[in-house]
């Protein structure tokens, strides 16, 4: 892989794209998510300028989830139990991974970063509680596969 082409930081809580619910007859959207989609569009936007990417791209997805009160360091001098890390460590919990995946992959796309999601051949995916002090986001890294057409 060559260089990052794009690169974007979501703040907020990462939200999966489910699939659509359907009541008596008519789907009807999770408006969180699709709120969140709207606000990554828009950062996405203020860091892409140019025509929309092609070729062969790979991304690299982190997304770093809000910690649970659980498992926030306690502080004091009485506390005797082992603590939790107060950097970032992996998180199996939800939103799945793979749902936060295609909510940024339709963003890059509706955002006009990528011509189409067809075009990211390759993933490297991560999912964290956020080190202490941190803010939930999810980070977003588009590069070229070497060999491969990066523009269209």
């Amino acid at each position: 892989m060559s260089g990052a082409l794009f690169s974007c930081t979501i703040p907020g809580d990462p939200r999966g794209k489910g699939s659509v619910r359907v009541y008596n007859g008519h789907g009807v959207k999770d408006e969180a998510t699709e709120v969140y989609m709207s606000t990554a569009i828009l950062f996405m936007r203020q860091n892409h300028h140019g025509a929309p990417l092609s070729g062969c791209l790979a991304m690299t997805m982190d997304v770093y989830l809000r910690r649970p009160e659980k498992l926030v360091p306690k502080v004091g001098p009485r506390i005797r139990a082992p603590q939790p890390p107060a950097h970032a460590f992996p998180a199996p919990a939800k939103p799945d991974t793979s749902n936060v995946l295609k909510a940024v992959e339709d963003a890059l796309t509706q955002a006009g970063v990528i011509v189409d999601d067809k075009v990211i051949t390759m993933h490297v995916l991560g999912k964290y509680y956020v080190a202490v002090g941190d803010s939930p986001r999810v980070e977003v890294t588009l590069s070229a596969i070497e060999g491969r057409l990066a523009h269209g």
